[in-house]
């Protein structure tokens, strides 16, 4: 872009590979307001709002909502707020991340079809364990990797089949479903119901991974509570589940 020009709102859109009706909403909803306006009304926007149309589709690549975007750029002078450059490199960051995904996945399908064309398919767990990667894998190691608990785990679920995870994940679904019916039958969290329910799930995580003691237990929900992640992922199967099941694992008698 010439850092002196101008453009219609038409000519932003084709640089940005947009639509009007984008720009037009971003405008309305105030992410991306023109710098001025002609005579005549038409928006007007100069090199500033293209560099901020830039960052805006950057953020939208990863999926992430409008509403998150806005704040991130809101008051880009304020004390506090992160510059620019900081945002950019932050997103940049988790872009590596997605990529080093995608490449394993890429890699683990051209290995399928590699088999497929030579007459001798892949094994159903061979191939389904290509796609039940853990995403937060090497942040587990890099957390806790050295710890004993981690390390049963590791040598517990390497020889895990196809069909073992999907036991595990079904006896966990089970257990979720019933700290459901439990918090929207407005029984408390720390309830002999919900403690006996939260002993459950400790055995399981004891049964499939490592000895899971009332004290580490009472830290899931700490971490759940504090990860944006893990509290997104839990609350899809209904709203407030984190905090509910969270406040039973911590409330466990004799912690």
């Amino acid at each position: 872009m010439d850092t002196h020009a101008t453009y219609t709102i038409g000519q932003l859109a084709r640089l940005g590979g947009v639509s009007t009706k984008t720009l037009r909403h971003y405008d309305r909803i105030g992410l991306l307001q023109p710098s001025t306006r002609s005579d005549a009304g038409y928006r007007i926007y100069d090199d500033a709002d293209g560099r901020k149309l830039a960052e805006i589709l950057a953020y939208r690549a990863l999926g992430m909502p409008l509403d998150q975007i806005a704040l991130l750029l809101d008051d880009d002078s304020a004390a506090g707020n992160p510059s620019r450059a900081i945002r950019l490199t932050a997103h940049l960051v988790q872009l590596e991340k997605e990529r080093k995904h995608l490449d394993g996945l890429i890699t683990h399908i051209e290995e399928m079809l590699l088999h497929e064309q030579e007459g001798s398919p892949m094994s159903a767990s061979d191939e389904l364990n290509g796609f039940t990667n853990n995403p937060y894998k090497e942040e587990a190691e890099a957390r806790w990797g050295h710890t004993d608990a981690y390390k049963e785990s590791a040598r517990r679920t390497r020889n895990y089949t196809a069909a073992d995870w999907e036991r595990y994940k079904a006896e966990a679904a089970d257990i979720n479903d019933r700290f459901v019916i439990l918090m929207q039958s407005e029984i408390p969290a720390n309830s002999p119901e919900a403690h006996s329910l939260a002993e459950e799930h400790r055995q399981l995580i004891s049964h499939w991974f490592y000895d899971c003691s009332p004290e580490m237990h009472a830290n899931f929900g700490s971490m759940w509570q504090s990860d944006p992640r893990f509290k997104k992922n839990i609350d899809k199967v209904a709203p407030g589940l984190t905090e509910y099941m969270a406040s039973a694992f911590q409330s466990t008698p004799g912690l």
